[in-house]
């Protein structure tokens, strides 16, 4: 779980801010702790646990270490007091919760998909439906970071579901070019996000493609016909004419997509895409 936990904090954190570092050594630091003196509480490798309850249970038992100050039994040589008496243990334990919370939300959701066999509008209103209660798996921690927590959580809940259900679908390879490198293929929205809500979670309304054509259909350069065929807009055929124009988008026209074999791209959402082109 650390590995994903420090993935998580880099790519959620601004950069040069130190918070992700900080926070991975204040939680690597409390499983020492632990094991100085574990007060009852059996789980002393923190990247073990994945209850949001029992965080929560640890945090309390942080702030009853905190006030103990310098008598507590957890301070030694080899552990700066800072992380424990400057709050940064507790501050680590809230967006530790925070994220599993995210990631068992996510399980959950995605198990939803595994099992859905209906089509993907379908699909969408049912995860849209189905009770993203974050606010109580945080057990009450959003406060640490403000009010608006509980909103950014759900947003990238959503686009990483979003993610994980198009890379399933599309056995993690680009649709294009078979590429199946996951660091550079994106799930793209057919409908844009900020369009159409209802539509966010909607596997049909989604591509997986290498990130080169993922900003092509993004920008409205490149489409799909209703037979998957892939159409180049007349800004490339018309203004472009370099040998890598023509290997990564001539020589493609016409050719068809690599489909799944569920949740086939939605032909009235490609229509809606092509009218904002010049196909």
């Amino acid at each position: 779980m650390k590995n994903q936990y420090t993935l998580h904090m880099t790519q959620n954190n601004i950069a040069g801010s130190g918070k992700a570092t900080s926070y991975i050594r204040a939680l690597d630091l409390l499983s020492e702790m632990l094991l100085i003196e574990s007060f009852g509480f059996a789980d002393t490798n923190i990247w073990s646990v994945t209850s949001v309850q029992r965080i929560a249970e640890l945090r309390e038992l942080v702030a009853v270490q905190q006030r103990q100050g310098t008598d507590s039994l957890w301070l030694s040589n080899e552990i700066a007091p800072s992380y424990l008496r400057g709050g940064y243990c507790s501050a680590a334990l809230a967006s530790y919760a925070s994220f599993l919370a995210e990631v068992n939300q996510e399980n959950s959701l995605f198990d939803v998909f595994k099992s859905h066999e209906g089509s993907g509008a379908e699909l969408s209103a049912l995860l849209d439906a189905e009770p993203q209660d974050i606010e109580t798996l945080l057990n009450g921690l959003k406060g640490t970071d403000g009010e608006d927590v509980i909103r950014r959580v759900k947003a990238r809940l959503n686009q990483h579901i979003f993610r994980r259900m198009l890379k399933s679908i599309y056995n993690e390879a680009c649709c294009i070019t078979g590429l199946n490198i996951p660091q550079v293929n994106r799930a793209s929205h057919i409908i844009p996000w900020a369009d159409d809500a209802s539509k966010r979670l909607d596997p049909s309304n989604g591509l997986y493609l290498c990130a080169t054509y993922d900003a092509a259909f993004d920008k409205h350069l490149i489409s799909l016909d209703d037979d998957y065929r892939i159409i180049l807009s007349s800004e490339i055929k018309d203004h472009y004419t370099s040998e890598s124009v023509n290997e990564y988008f001539i020589k493609k026209e016409g050719s068809k997509i690599n489909l799944p074999s569920t949740y086939q791209p939605n032909k009235s959402y490609l229509a809606s895409h092509r009218s904002q082109g010049y196909f």
